[in-house]
């Protein structure tokens, strides 16, 4: 029934309704029809045999033969009647006519009686006798009445059937037109369902559906309007978040372009005097250097980012990837007192990916680890290849990450540090997702912070 559309739960309903009520009605009409029809045809053979015995009174008194055998040629050719016999008192048979049948019988037999009158001298009346004279059997045949009681349930079977198909038919058509709206309605809602808000459905002539639906395309009405509405907001909060964020980004470029270009003004004000020896001159040179060096950098951090790099997909080799980049990683930071301990399998765990992007993504999260331990820690990173994901996790001996500054770790600009862009954890976090994949921040349990890299491994087709 769960399966059932409402018309076919419906059709179901009235049709076992149709079929019960006709069935009863089928089993009440035969079952007393059939006893009212086999009452009156018993009856009507009594009677006829009864008929018999007062007309053959007569005969069995005046012992006329010829009269009696006229008398049963008569009831025999009654319908039904096969077979007629008289016999006197004493029991001795005095006419037979007819031919019994053994089955699909019954019998009606009645007594010839003789009415005497006699004087009561004492109190002066007539006294009435009966004196026996006689029976007189009737042997009928029933087939004829089974016949009409067959006929009769049939007829109200095909009756009942025939008004059952007939008021299914008509409450098929019936339920159609209750249906049909309800349908148009539904596949209505099914386009409202994908964005189409321009639709309106039939109001039907049912007054129900009329009301139905009439309050289904005022909601589309009204949520037409809202949409354009909340399009026209949305319109508005973008163009806002856009001014917002180019203003965030112009005082983050100004401030952190600001400082470099106050240093290299400084060296070029101690450059213009004439009497600086060639050390000063050079440490000047150099400071403008590295200023030019850390400007351009920034530069093309905020390039990198604002203009993200199309992902070229192919398959990457991810712990083989990892462990290149920590040994490279090593040669730098080792010599600046910070330990990279690496945990990195040696099989093969390949993904579709973008070696580049993924290369740029886990350098800036080693860069950030090793830069926390400030001169003097340890870096620990591990990978492993568990439910269709490689993960990588990361973790140092820093300060770690306050609660109130994870939240905003991974949007642009934002940074703890004295000197950086705040462009690092936004750029790792928009290759990740680049690639399906996930980022989070969290606590290292020995102290530190500690970063998750997590990679759905997905596979090329071989078109081969």
């Amino acid at each position: 029934m769960t399966g059932l559309s409402f018309q076919k739960r419906l059709l179901l309903g009235v049709l076992l309704l149709v079929l019960t009520t006709t069935a009863t009605l089928a089993f009440v009409g035969i079952f007393f029809g059939s006893d009212f029809l086999r009452i009156r045809f018993e009856d009507r053979m009594n009677f006829l045999s009864r008929y018999l015995a007062l007309n053959a009174e007569l005969g069995i008194l005046l012992g006329d033969q010829t009269m009696l055998e006229q008398l049963a040629e008569n009831l025999l050719s009654e319908s039904d009647v096969t077979m007629v016999w008289i016999e006197d008192a004493r029991g001795d048979v005095l006419v037979k006519t007819g031919s019994d049948t053994k089955k699909l019988r019954g019998e009606s037999v009645s007594p010839v009686w003789l009415n005497e009158q006699k004087d009561d001298l004492v109190f002066g009346r007539h006294l009435s006798q009966k004196q026996l004279l006689g029976k007189v059997h009737v042997i009928y045949t029933t087939a004829g009445i089974n016949t009409l009681l067959t006929d009769l349930r049939n007829l109200y079977l095909f009756a009942g059937l025939g008004l059952g198909g007939a008021g299914l038919l008509i409450f098929f058509f019936f339920s159609r037109s209750l249906v049909a709206p309800l349908k148009e309605l539904a596949a209505a809602a099914r386009e409202v369902a994908s964005g189409n808000l321009d639709i309106r459905v039939n109001e039907g002539s049912i007054p129900e559906t009329k009301q139905l639906a009439g309050a289904f395309n005022n909601m589309l009405a009204s949520l037409a309007e809202s949409r354009v509405k909340l399009e026209e907001t949305y319109r508005q909060i973008t163009q806002q978040k856009a001014l917002a964020e180019v203003g965030h980004f112009a005082l983050t470029v100004a401030h952190e372009i600001k400082n470099p270009l106050g240093i290299m003004r400084g060296a070029l004000d101690v450059l213009k005097k004439n009497e600086i020896d060639g050390e000063t001159k050079s440490t000047m040179i150099s400071y403008m250097e590295e200023e030019i060096y850390r400007l351009n950098r920034l530069i093309q951090d905020f390039l990198k980012f604002s203009r993200p790099q199309k992902p070229n997909f192919r398959n990457v080799d991810l712990n083989a990837l990892l462990k290149n980049l920590v040994e490279r990683s090593k040669l730098e930071w080792q010599q600046k007192g910070v330990a990279i301990n690496d945990k990195v399998p040696g099989e093969k765990c390949e993904s579709q990916a973008d070696e580049d992007l993924i290369s740029q993504a886990i350098l800036n999260v080693l860069k950030n680890g090793c830069e926390a331990c400030d001169g003097n820690g340890t870096v620990t990173i591990s990978a492993n290849c568990v439910e269709k994901n490689w993960t990588l996790i990361l973790s140092d001996t820093g300060k770690g990450v306050p609660q109130e500054a994870r939240e905003k770790a991974f949007d642009p600009f934002f940074t703890t540090k004295s000197q950086g862009s705040g462009l690092g954890l936004a750029f790792v976090d928009q290759v990740v997702k680049a690639h399906g994949g996930e980022v989070t921040l969290g606590d290292n349990k020995n102290g530190g912070a500690l970063v998750s890299l997590k990679i759905p491994l997905t596979q090329i087709a071989n078109k081969n």
